[in-house]
């Protein structure tokens, strides 16, 4: 999914000094010439997808905030029961339905309203269309896609040196300062390094081992 930038903490500090180092190091490894560890490829095919991402991402928020401030979001307020009540917003038909029910007390309220939200959702798209808004939501979840296919091969790819274990918690830890929704990562990425170590270290054991 697109990125969420996260609040800054305590750690953010740290979290871009490791960033830092682990950058200089990776791209020293890729001027190196030669064949480099498939993972440190990876890390920087996916380090400009995510950043490709990032960028489109801002563009897109910036083209809807000003459509918005333009010509209003495509919802429509629905009155509620009850003295000084807030009234609700809804984006979608069923929203109305939701929110007033589909007696028929309500039918001729609920039927102006579909048609209101018709009319501001036509409004948005021809909007959007014009200002470059639906060009950009297309960019992003091309984009989005893209870094997300290389950080699955990422998580699956073997580190064959140092290097692309550090390419890969470099992956990581960047993704993990944009991405706050606990999908399974980065705990994928935590546990295949371990591996990596362990093999690059020469105490993975064969299955015949005893522990």
């Amino acid at each position: 999914m697109p990125p969420m930038a996260r609040a800054p903490t305590a750690g953010t500090a740290s979290r871009r000094a490791a960033l830092a180092a682990a950058t200089r190091l990776l791209r020293a490894e890729l001027d190196r010439g030669g064949p480099a560890d498939p993972l440190v490829t990876l890390w920087r095919d996916w380090r400009d997808a995510h950043r490709a991402l990032v960028r489109l991402s801002r563009r897109a928020q910036r083209l809807e905030r000003g459509l918005g401030g333009r010509i209003g979001f495509p919802r429509v307020p629905v009155p509620l029961e009850g003295v000084g009540a807030p009234p609700a917003y809804a984006t979608e038909e069923r929203d109305v339905d939701r929110l007033l029910g589909t007696g028929p007390a309500t039918r001729a309220l609920r039927a102006r309203l579909k048609r209101d939200l018709a009319a501001v959702r036509t409004a948005w798209t021809v909007g959007a269309e014009a200002c470059g808004l639906t060009a950009a939501r297309a960019g992003e979840d091309a984009a989005d896609r893209r870094a997300a296919a290389l950080m699955r091969t990422a998580a699956a790819t073997p580190a064959q040196s140092l290097a692309g274990v550090v390419a890969r918690l470099a992956i990581a830890t960047e993704w993990s300062a944009h991405e706050p929704e606990p999908d399974g990562q980065p705990w994928t990425f935590i546990r295949t390094t371990l591996a990596d170590l362990l093999v690059l270290a020469g105490a993975a054991r064969t299955p015949c081992e005893d522990p």
